[in-house]
Parts: C-alpha cells; sequence; structure tokens
C-alpha cells in the first residue's frame, strides 16, 4: 500500500454538524468555558504557573 492509498484511508467523511444560530452559538460557548466549572487542582495550578510566570518576568527584567 502506498503513502496516498493510507491517507485516502484515514479521510473521515463524517456528517458536518448542524449549523447554529448566533444565540446557540452563544450559549454553546459559554456552557464550555465556565471557569467557575474547573476543579480546584486545575484553578490552582494555573495559578501557579501565572504566578512563577509572572515572577520569572520580573526577575529577568
Amino acid at each position: 500500500m502506498d503513502i496516498y492509498g493510507l491517507a485516502v484511508t484515514h479521510i473521515h467523511t463524517a456528517v458536518r454538524p448542524v449549523r447554529m444560530s448566533a444565540w446557540a452559538e452563544d450559549r454553546y460557548y459559554s456552557n464550555q468555558m465556565d471557569l467557575r466549572r474547573l476543579n480546584p487542582g486545575l484553578r490552582g495550578s494555573i495559578a501557579i504557573a501565572a504566578g512563577l510566570t509572572l515572577i520569572l518576568g520580573v526577575t529577568l527584567i
């Protein structure tokens, strides 16, 4: 089997998602990106990474 035949076998011809109205799209993304739903461990990791980045940025200036 050549590389082109291998590539063709992995191309998915799935049905494209249904178009949403602007209101439905806003609601979908607002439900997906809710920081209150992040677990505390992940929020702590984000805070530590931001703090270390800030400290390194200040000390290297």
